[in-house]
């Protein structure tokens, strides 16, 4: 089954280096994604907010927005045994 090139959706919205994260993710999992607006930001900054955004086919929409989810739920965690600065964490007394 080919996708049909006007049945897209949109799944994120965001900054440059967010959506572009976001679009390489997808592109790992075999999803074909298409960035929006990149030339807004270029131009305007952050004065338009969520100026950029990722499109996906829609057959493709259920797993893009699990993939981006489970991006957004490791944001903040690190490896065992790591911090923040990627510095070895204190051993436990």
């Amino acid at each position: 089954m080919s996708n049909d090139p006007h049945d897209v959706v949109r799944v994120a919205a965001g900054d440059m280096v967010t959506i572009e994260l976001y679009q390489q993710r997808l592109a790992e999992e075999g999803i074909a994604g298409r960035v929006v607006g990149e030339n807004l930001e270029g131009s305007f900054g952050t004065a338009l907010a969520l100026s950029v955004e990722l499109w996906v086919h829609l057959s493709d929409a259920v797993r893009a927005e699990a993939a981006i989810r489970e991006m957004e739920e490791m944001k903040g965690q690190y490896p065992p045994g790591e911090t923040e600065s990627g510095a070895a964490a204190a051993p436990d007394s």
